[in-house]
């Protein structure tokens, strides 16, 4: 491989670059060999597994995890909604399905398990996110935006996500506002106002 002699010289030279989740096409540039060879050879190399055709991504503790795995497949993209709630710690439930916000449409993949779900919005709803680390996630604020608008997760994950981010001092409900405002939806708008200013207690998000 050029003067890489090892795959393993070709896996740190990503490694340091944060480049854990990687094309075919990005070995090909560093080793300057052919897809068909650089295929045939991730395939065989037990430290590397394939997310999706031409995708692949580092294992072990050098590693990607499933954030970044799953935000890198397709591009933009962020992880929204109940994983975000987990990845942020607001929940105390499982994640059973790994929701990615893309602009491009894109069939759902399977990585170690984990069912990854892409759902589109326009490019006028896609905002609101970061990248940390490798992994391209939503802020606090539009994973709650976006299971309101989606209808997903169920109205008490979400109200408890947001009471717990509330109490920890991680969202702003000024944000809140203005990013259901951004998304151009009345009956979202609706839901956000009841879910910052309840009326009563026992006051539901999606009434």
């Amino acid at each position: 491989m050029s003067r890489y002699l090892k795959m393993q010289d070709v896996l740190d030279r990503l490694i340091q670059s944060n480049m854990r989740v990687f094309s075919v096409l990005d070995v090909v540039k560093i080793t300057r060999k052919k897809p068909a060879y650089v295929s045939k050879m991730l395939s065989h190399n037990k430290k590397v597994k394939r997310a999706i055709k031409g995708l692949y991504y580092i294992t072990g503790i050098d590693g990607a995890d499933i954030y970044e795995i799953a935000s890198n497949i397709v591009y933009p993209s962020y992880v929204s909604m109940f994983a975000a709630f987990q990845y942020y710690s607001l929940t105390d439930q499982s994640v059973i399905k790994y929701s990615v916000i893309t602009l491009k449409r894109h069939r759902a993949a399977a990585i170690d398990g984990n069912e990854i779900e892409f759902i589109t919005l326009n490019r006028n709803r896609f905002f609101g996110y970061k990248k940390i680390g490798n992994a391209f996630m939503a802020s606090v604020e539009k994973a709650i935006i976006d299971s309101l608008y989606l209808g997903s997760p169920e109205k008490a994950s979400v109200k408890e996500a947001y009471l717990d981010a509330l109490r920890h001092k991680m969202l702003k409900k000024a944000t809140l506002v203005e990013y259901a405002k951004m998304m151009h939806s009345a009956s979202l708008l609706k839901k956000v106002r009841e879910l910052v200013r309840p009326k009563a207690k026992g006051n539901e998000v999606y009434e």
